[in-house]
């Protein structure tokens, strides 16, 4: 005599509350349920991660008004650029160029590149002072001048793909990779000369801080806002890397080879050695 256990499971297949295993515990409409509010939470997740990187987008590009408008300001007051080169802001503003024309071609967000954005208008003003005050304003800096923005139209405004009427997206791409190239190789001599020298320099520990923390969250925010770009990733990573080089070179030689305090060092831009000293032990 076969005695039934008052613990047996019926197979789903004969009772359709069940999930399609042959011994499921939980009924269909409960685990319906319980997927639903996973994917629920996961949604929520998502939207609120996307919302912060864009808020964080915004901020930085708030905050690079302040990375050129001083010395936009003090070219102004002063009625001087003599120590500024006009080639370093020809490559500026390509490279920043480079990386706005990328980022608006494959449609991401103002959010993911506002900074660049900003830069960028701010480097044109600056190399317009520079050149301006230089006396440079002549036949060749026209000519580049008329070729930036034929160009630029050219790779904005112009289908893609439709060449010689667009540019390629072979031809795009290669141009976020020659803004990376640009802007390591603008450190890369800074890093040499530490080096060399064994000393701090006078690259602000500051700027290489707050470049360093711009950097890691426009990884976030690439991630986030343009599904984990492989070529801006790479642009950000490299400046990340270098930045914080810097940093280290600054902080490194600055306390151990010049025997200088933290503070003497990241108020540098402000105060003299001999006040910020003064300071410190006061």
């Amino acid at each position: 005599m076969r005695i039934s256990s008052p613990f047996h499971i019926q197979p789903a297949i004969h009772n359709p509350r069940y999930t399609s295993s042959s011994l499921s515990l939980f009924p269909s409409d409960t685990t319906t349920l319980l997927l639903s509010s996973s994917s629920i939470v996961n949604n929520d997740n998502a939207t609120a991660l996307k919302s912060l990187a864009e808020a964080l987008g915004y901020l930085i590009g708030a905050a690079s008004l302040l990375l050129y408008t001083p010395i936009a300001v003090r070219i102004l007051r002063t009625k001087s650029a003599d120590g500024l080169a006009v080639s370093t802001w020809w490559l500026k503003l390509t490279s920043f160029t480079c990386t706005d024309v990328y980022n608006i071609k494959n449609g991401f967000p103002i959010a993911a590149f506002s900074e660049t954005f900003v830069i960028t208008l701010e480097a044109a003003v600056v190399l317009g002072l520079v050149t301006y005050h230089q006396k440079r304003i002549d036949g060749t800096t026209l000519l580049l001048a008329c070729t930036y923005l034929i160009l630029t139209a050219w790779a904005l405004f112009s289908p893609s793909n439709i060449f010689p009427w667009g540019p390629p997206d072979e031809w795009i791409s290669f141009a976020q990779i020659l803004a990376t190239v640009l802007n390591a190789s603008a450190l890369l001599p800074q890093l040499k000369q530490n080096f060399e020298r064994r000393a701090s320099g006078d690259y602000s520990p500051v700027t290489a801080s707050l470049a360093s923390v711009g950097c890691a969250v426009r990884l976030f925010t690439t991630i986030e806002l343009t599904g984990g770009d492989p070529l801006l990733l790479l642009n950000y990573g490299v400046a990340l890397l270098l930045n914080l080089s810097v940093l280290f070179q600054v902080i490194y030689f600055g306390t151990q080879s010049e025997k200088k305090s933290l503070v003497t060092l990241f108020l540098a831009d402000v105060k003299s050695t001999e006040d910020t000293e003064m300071t410190a032990k006061l």
